[in-house]
C-alpha cells in the first residue's frame, strides 16, 4: 500500500442526516490513503459530503463569514434528482452534487475533483441540463405565468394577478407549451419543475 504522510492526506467530514449513507462512505474513504474520513460536525475538514439539506445550510452560512475564513468545500449526496434541486444546490455554494446511487468510482471522483477545487454534478444530472439548455429560452413573463399556473389558477385568475389581458395570458400559455414540448398545463408545470423553471415547494393554493 502507497505510504502517505498524515500531512499531504485530505480530512473529510462526513455530515450526512442518514446513518446508513454516512456509514458506507466512512468505510469508502478509508480505502483510500489519501483520504482521511470523520463522521460528525466538529471537526475541521477540506471537505464535508452531507446530505441536500445539510449542503444547502452550509454553503449558505458560509457566505456570510469573514472572508479571510476559507471554509470546507461541500458536497452534496442525495436522492433529490430534479434540476431545480442542482440548481438551488450550485446556487446556494455548493461545490459538487452526486447521487446516491452513484458508484465507488464515481464517488471518489466526485470527491477529488472537488478537493481539487472543481465543480462536479453527476453525470447523468449535466447532461440532462446540458439539453435543457439547448432549447427555446422562456421570457420572463412566461416565468411569471408559469409559476400562476403551478398554484392552480385558471387564465382569468392569471391575468388578474398579472394585471395583463386574458387573451395575453392564453397567448403565453401557448408559448410556453410550445417551449416546452406539452400539450397540457399540468405537464408544462411538471415539465417546468424538472429544469428548475419553478418550484414546486413554494406553490401556494389558492
Amino acid at each position: 500500500m502507497q505510504h502517505i504522510n498524515a500531512a499531504d492526506r485530505h480530512h473529510i467530514r462526513v455530515q450526512h442526516a442518514d446513518a446508513v449513507i454516512a456509514a458506507g462512505l466512512i468505510e469508502a474513504f478509508a480505502r483510500e490513503p489519501s483520504l482521511t474520513a470523520v463522521d460528525g460536525c466538529a471537526e475541521a475538514a477540506d471537505l464535508i459530503v452531507c446530505d441536500f439539506t445539510t449542503g444547502l445550510a452550509l454553503s449558505q452560512s458560509a457566505r456570510s463569514v469573514d472572508g479571510s475564513l476559507r471554509p470546507a468545500r461541500v458536497l452534496v449526496l442525495t436522492g433529490q434528482d430534479r434540476e431545480y434541486s442542482v440548481r438551488q444546490a450550485l446556487q446556494s455554494g455548493v461545490h459538487g452534487y452526486l447521487l446516491t446511487d452513484a458508484t465507488l468510482d464515481e464517488l471518489l471522483d466526485a470527491t477529488r475533483t472537488v478537493l481539487q477545487g472543481r465543480r462536479f454534478v453527476s453525470p447523468q444530472l449535466a447532461a440532462r441540463m446540458a439539453d435543457s439548455m439547448t432549447r427555446e429560452a422562456l421570457t420572463a413573463r412566461e416565468i411569471q405565468v408559469l409559476e400562476q399556473l403551478a398554484t392552480g389558477d385558471g387564465n382569468r385568475e392569471v391575468a388578474r394577478r398579472l394585471g395583463i389581458a386574458t387573451g395575453t395570458v392564453k397567448t403565453h400559455v401557448n408559448a410556453i407549451m410550445t417551449k416546452l414540448a406539452v400539450t397540457s398545463r399540468t405537464h408544462a408545470v411538471s415539465v417546468a419543475a424538472q429544469r428548475g423553471l419553478v418550484d414546486l415547494s413554494q406553490r401556494i393554493l389558492h
